[in-house]
């Protein structure tokens, strides 16, 4: 099947390309360190206004889940115009081992709030849940299906509105700290939505070859890196604007605030938001995990992980497409003053962010700060309609004590318990650990006879690493430079979630054309010339341009001028007197007649001095 084909050939270039961009060669093909500590271990979140800190009381790992994604046979996907439909089954080999799963004595045990527990499954030989039946294929939609130039899909997350919205915004921050400065120079003066395109354009350049640490003197000097930045502006213009950059009105701000503390960019984070929904449909697997973006000046809800590599900084919740690694929908965390409706933390996020696919059978992958079996009985409910599938902590009520780790209890053994569409797997990885994983999705207690694993952890290990993917490619081609604004902080971020997405429609387009893709610097470089170009072109017709300046641009646009015709070159000889060059009479009455040099007033010779010797 075409379609079939096509789906797989995306994939591939999507993974070739995040392994290009990472220089590290310790991750894994899901964008997991391989031999890193467990992502699904309890964060201890410090929000800046608040002392409370979260005990781990978690004992999952990644490292004892992780497998090889390649052990995986991936589900097809169909087009949702096919009439056939493919539901989900367990990945083989798999096989029976008596000796690997555990079966409790009685028939039914009992977690710590008396949730009831079966050890039996129900019969293998019925038929497929409705829950697991997929019927549509992950892609760009409406619009977007046929575009292949790097700058009209940036303008699908970025559009002309935004920007002029942002053009706004900042001239009336440049109109206030203009009257600080002495003199009204280019320097400070308004800026307009083409140079505004060329200030990300620099961004994304700087972000292409790795500069964007590198301070702006560096940046600007074109023995180091260049001369694309100068040529598009110089470095006192650059810092200036990225100074008076502004995403709302300054005039509103404080009434907004009072009620949002995310107001100084919330009317542009949810238009980015909104287009990453309009733009693509994601495939039947979904992560759910967080970022953290790395901030350490003042915020109101900046918090403190120390797993994370940042370890200060903004956090958002996001759903990725685990398969194309599309940032589908996200939300920012606000701290305590986050708005829950009367639910916990982590089922007010789950509940949220997968609004948009409330009822369409996708599986919800999450790790041990979302899972809880309350979330995963009422995600099987209307409207939601959703699978879950994810590690859970061992200090949950609903788990049995006979599940638990015991001394006698050997490695690489399994204990299942089922509770009507709700599987719970205990996998003893080493003597002293334990991990615990619940899944809507399974029935039965199937274990891979590769690795001696559930299948559940199989499952769990090929779909989690979607965000940490984006992360690490957010990492990898980064357009983040130093600020102490944390609005300004969130705009770089969503900028590199610009660039990941938009190379997932540019792949997905071009495969299905029958062409070859760039690889995602080369999307990213392309893409910030296209940008910078017409204020390129703009400030190349400026007439007090210096020349070596006009040159440089001459020599990015490949500029030819036309050669000069006679008359042009007798106009443009020198109109300065030849025997009194330093007197500058400028008021020619006479000309040389062999070479028409011209000879001022005071001088009645025939020729000039050049051509009297």
């Amino acid at each position: 099947m075409d379609l079939i084909r096509d789906q797989d050939k995306i994939l591939q270039i999507l993974n070739e390309s995040d392994n290009d961009d990472d220089d590290s060669p310790f991750f894994g093909p899901s964008g997991v360190p391989s031999d890193s500590e467990p992502d699904d271990n309890l964060e201890e979140d410090l929000v800046e206004d608040t002392d409370e800190i979260e005990d781990d009381s978690s004992s999952s790992s990644d490292e004892d889940l992780n497998v090889s994604r390649r052990s995986r046979n991936r589900n097809r996907i169909l087009d949702s115009d096919d009439d056939s439909l493919e539901c989900l089954q367990p990945c083989p080999p798999i096989a029976s081992h008596q000796d690997l799963v555990i079966q409790p004595e009685r028939p039914y045990i009992y977690g710590k709030n008396k949730h009831k527990w079966a050890t039996t499954p129900r019969s293998s030989n019925t038929r497929a849940s409705a829950r697991n039946i997929i019927h549509f294929v992950p892609g760009p939609n409406s619009d977007a299906r046929d575009l292949v130039e790097p700058l009209p899909i940036f303008h699908l997350y970025l559009s002309d509105e935004m920007i002029d919205q942002l053009v706004i915004y900042t001239n009336a921050e440049i109109e206030i700290k203009k009257v600080k400065y002495k003199e009204l120079t280019h320097t400070i003066s308004p800026t307009s939505a083409i140079e505004l395109k060329a200030l990300l354009g620099l961004l994304m350049q700087s972000a292409a070859i790795k500069s964007n640490h590198l301070p702006t003197r560096i940046l600007f000097d074109d023995r180091r890196s260049g001369n694309i930045f100068k040529a598009c502006m110089s470095a006192e213009r650059f810092d200036f604007l990225l100074k008076c950059l502004r995403f709302d009105d300054k005039a509103t701000r404080q009434d907004r605030r009072a009620s949002d503390k995310f107001a100084p960019i919330r009317e542009f984070w949810e238009k980015f938001i909104g287009h990453c929904k309009q733009w693509y449909k994601p495939s039947s697997y979904l992560t759910i995990d967080e970022q953290l973006v790395g901030f350490r000046g003042r915020c109101p809800f900046r918090i403190y992980i120390p797993n994370k590599p940042n370890k200060y900084g903004i956090k958002i919740v996001m759903v990725a497409d685990s398969n194309s690694k599309y940032v589908y929908n996200a939300t920012p965390y606000l701290g305590k003053g986050t708005n829950c409706d009367n639910m916990p933390l982590a089922t007010h996020f789950v509940k949220q962010l997968c609004e948009p696919v409330y009822g369409t059978n996708r599986n919800i992958t999450m790790d041990n700060w979302f899972t809880s079996v309350p979330l995963a009985s009422e995600l099987l409910q209307d409207p939601y309609k959703l699978t879950l599938v994810g590690t859970i902590r061992s200090n949950k009520r609903e788990i049995p004590p006979e599940m638990k780790n015991k001394k006698s209890r050997k490695i690489h053994t399994s204990m299942f318990a089922f509770d009507g569409e709700k599987t719970l797997v205990s996998y003893k990885p080493k003597s002293n650990k334990t991990v615990f994983l619940l899944s809507t999705v399974h029935s039965q207690p199937d274990i891979n006879s590769t690795s001696k694993k559930p299948e559940i952890i199989h499952f769990y290990n090929s779909t989690k690493g979607a965000v940490d993917t984006v992360d690490q490619m957010c990492s990898a081609i980064c357009v983040n430079r130093k600020t102490n604004r944390w609005p300004q902080c969130v705009f770089y971020n969503v900028l590199n979630l610009c660039l990941i997405n938009s190379y997932v429609i540019y792949v997905s387009n071009m495969v299905r054309e029958r062409q070859k893709p760039m690889r995602r610097r080369s999307f990213v470089q392309s893409l910030a010339d296209k940008l910078i170009e017409p204020w390129l072109r703009e400030r190349y017709n400026t007439v007090t341009l210096r020349r070596d300046i006009k040159a440089s641009i001459k020599d990015i646009l490949k500029i030819e001028d036309a050669t000069p015709s006679t008359s042009q070159a007798q106009q443009n000889k020198r109109k300065i007197c030849s025997f009194c060059p330093y007197k500058k009479h400028r008021m020619t009455k006479y000309v040389c007649s062999r070479c028409k040099t011209a000879i001022c007033g005071e001088h009645t010779v025939p020729v000039c001095a050049d051509c009297q010797e």
